[in-house]
């Protein structure tokens, strides 16, 4: 096998505190590249990890493997292999999703010890994670990478008529739901994977109460983005024009202390990167991504090397 070629992925099972089972899939760098970080991957809500990795195109996480980053493709709770699936009678609401992050990140610092641990999200991994980072800032993670990471609700919309427009999607969501027992997404066309009610029903109060926090008031994890401790990068897109509008995404990460904000399309700093305006999944899944995601890589690199000189 060619030095630059990856190994097949293995698979890595992470039994969750609450004993449900989340599988992973784990990419090595090629032979001869060292490692010099581990990162977990996650997905946006309504899809699973194929929009991150599939053997049979470019992708995200083959891209970071390549560039030495140990790579861990998760499955998130109910979708995928890390089942049973809504449709399969799994139930979970947001709240579990965030407490998957500490088994998440023990799995990285297990599978491959000593290395600056990251975390890359697409959407729903993106903020559930910096939801556990709020409440862990001292958790070891060196940084996080976030693509198209927004919350709705009123703080994080910049738009009066987007706001309007959420609400008014969610209300027409809440029947559907209520009589299903699930948002058929597969159904509806709007995704591969139906969500359970409990997920959905935590998502719409942070809209319909402008807040967004715990189910039954308890952590509020917007307060919670001051205290993230590590670099974020936030990446946005003209491309993603409503789920998170890159005005919208930007007031989300204004509020960690230490973000840096890529904007793809018009307004991108890099010419290599003036020309993409991936969709919200597009910028995780399109193989035109791939420029993108060779500058994460190049900033992975860099915080790594940072958190090597740290004391």
């Amino acid at each position: 096998m060619p030095a630059s070629e990856l190994g097949p992925p293995g698979h890595v099972a992470v039994v969750a505190r609450d004993g449900w089972r989340l599988d992973l899939l784990e990419l090595a760098p090629p032979a001869g590249t060292g490692a010099h970080a581990v990162a977990v991957l996650g997905h946006a809500m309504m899809v699973d990890r194929r929009t991150l990795y599939t053997p049979d195109r470019p992708s995200l996480a083959a891209t970071l493997a390549r560039a030495g980053v140990h790579t861990l493709v998760a499955d998130l709770r109910g979708h995928g292999a890390s089942g049973p699936r809504a449709e399969q009678g799994g139930s979970f609401d947001y709240d579990a999703l965030v407490a998957d992050t500490a088994d998440l990140v023990a799995s990285a610092r297990a599978r491959a010890p000593g290395l600056p641990v990251f975390l890359v999200g697409n959407s729903l991994f993106g903020h559930s994670s910096l939801a556990w980072l709020g409440a862990h800032p001292d958790a070891p993670v060196a940084g996080v990478v976030g693509f198209g990471v927004c919350i709705w609700n009123g703080r994080f919309t910049a738009s009066t008529a987007r706001y309007w427009a959420k609400r008014a999607l969610i209300a027409a969501s809440a029947p559907v739901v209520r009589r299903l027992g699930r948002l058929p997404a597969r159904r509806l066309g709007i995704g591969t994977v139906d969500e359970p009610a409990a997920y959905w029903q935590s998502t719409v109060a942070w809209l319909a109460e402008e807040r967004w926090g715990a189910d039954g008031g308890g952590r509020d994890y917007a307060a919670g983005l001051a205290r993230v401790r590590c670099p974020v990068l936030s990446v946005v897109s003209d491309g993603d024009r409503f789920l998170a509008h890159p005005d919208d995404a930007a007031l989300f990460a204004a509020a960690l202390p230490r973000h840096e904000l890529l904007r793809l399309g018009r307004h991108a700093r890099e010419p290599a990167l003036s020309g993409l305006r991936p969709g919200h999944v597009a910028m995780v899944a399109s193989p035109r991504s791939e420029p993108l995601w060779r500058h994460v890589a190049r900033w992975i690199e860099a915080r790594a090397r940072d958190a090597s000189r740290d004391p």
